[in-house]
């Protein structure tokens, strides 16, 4: 529990870093997918498989999980869900073959899941505790940096895999990663988490909170639409660097967390423009119809690679924008606390559908129609987010 007037930031920082761990699984798996493929013996389609497999909880379980999550004690949730990230990387460090891969894999998909739907919504809580205007910019700006836990902990998971197994193999490198959520779950285990005490963002008695509105569920599946494009394109961009562009698997890693990590641009124009009370409907257009449209550059059959890559990264970057209007969106259309639970949980559903969906589709596409057949796929599914968005912004 915080003391009055203490700065909420340290903690917000600590959830943060819970978030990024949960993302970088999935940066890690594609920056090593090269090598993990020819160890296992695996094709492109395990192997993404594989990659989106962390998805498969958020996918299946979003809302009801974010629920159960208020129920059983966010706090409670959080530190088993990092648990769980810690036990999976230390264990998938020894499979043998697709099976022992997979499930490790689903583990992480479990932890994954419980940070996804606890984290955010602590965040909320605990930088709104002030009240007021000030409370409600603090929480803007603090849910607009969570925004950034995607592409930040994509680009911290493939540098430091891809770095790693330069040195120690993917076995070794996957091993690291489990050493690190071991330590962070170490620390959460010390710390007095808002919802550990008898503060104001302590978890409220269970109730049955208001049915979801139409704006919600817009905002919710716009944002699976754009996580299917963005997770798709980045789980696949070290694979057509490494086999299209001549990179190798380390460099490959590190310009994809480079491309991952250009949206924290991108989020920090959304939270100039939010601050400003700037009209959202060029950057909304911006910021979904562009990136589909600059995919085309980037998968294709033999790219140059500083023309793939500096696209990539602009797209990004772009990309960046609609993720923090997101997040930033969310509280003010949820009316109370707890249907902000189950909105969060239904976002989280709904982009852990697209973020499953992503990767093994766009590498479907490449299977049956080469490269820019992905980039196709990828530009429908953003032109169908387009209006879903539209809509939910015109309800804020």
């Amino acid at each position: 529990m915080s003391r009055p007037g203490a700065s909420p930031w340290p903690l917000v920082g600590l959830l943060y870093l819970c978030g990024l761990l949960a993302a970088a699984q999935l940066g890690k798996l594609s920056a090593l997918a090269p090598l993990v493929a020819a160890a296992l013996g695996l094709g492109l389609p395990l192997v993404a498989l594989a990659i989106s497999l962390i998805e498969l909880g958020g996918a299946t379980l979003g809302t009801v999980a974010g629920l159960l999550a208020q129920r059983l004690g966010l706090a409670r949730c959080l530190r088993w869900g990092v648990g769980a990230l810690a036990l999976a990387g230390l264990g998938g460090a020894l499979a043998q073959g697709a099976v022992g891969l997979f499930g490790w894999r689903l583990l992480e998909a479990v932890g994954y899941l419980g940070v996804i739907v606890s984290a955010p919504v602590l965040i909320a809580r605990h930088a709104a505790r002030t009240g007021g205007a000030a409370g409600a910019r603090t929480q803007g700006l603090a849910l607009t940096l969570w925004s950034t836990f995607v592409p930040v902990g994509m680009a911290l998971g493939a540098w430091g895999s891809a770095g790693a197994a330069v040195w120690l193999g993917w076995r070794g490198a996957v091993a690291l990663g489990g050493g690190v959520a071991l330590l962070l779950w170490a620390v959460l285990w010390r710390s007095r988490l808002p919802a550990d005490g008898g503060s104001v963002t302590a978890d409220p008695p269970p109730a049955s909170p208001p049915a979801l509105t139409p704006a919600l569920w817009c905002l919710a599946l716009a944002f699976g639409g754009f996580a299917l494009f963005e997770v798709g394109m980045l789980g696949l961009l070290p694979t057509l660097l490494v086999q299209q562009a001549g990179l190798s698997a380390a460099a490959a890693g590190q310009w994809t967390g480079l491309a991952a990590l250009a949206a924290v641009g991108g989020s920090a124009s959304a939270a100039l423009l939010l601050r400003h009370g700037t009209g959202l409907r060029g950057p909304v257009l911006l910021s979904l119809g562009l990136p589909p449209l600059l995919l085309f550059g980037v998968f294709t059959n033999a790219p140059q690679p500083a023309l793939a890559i500096g696209l990539a990264v602009l797209l990004n970057m772009l990309g960046g924008v609609f993720a923090s209007l997101t997040f930033a969106l969310l509280p003010r259309l949820a009316a109370g606390p707890g249907q902000l639970v189950r909105a969060n949980g239904l976002l989280a559903q709904c982009g852990a559908s697209g973020s499953l969906l992503g990767p093994p589709a766009m590498a479907a596409c490449v299977q049956l129609g080469g490269w820019p057949a992905a980039a196709g796929l990828g530009l429908l599914v953003s032109l169908a987010a387009l209006p879903l968005a539209w809509r939910a912004l015109r309800a804020a």
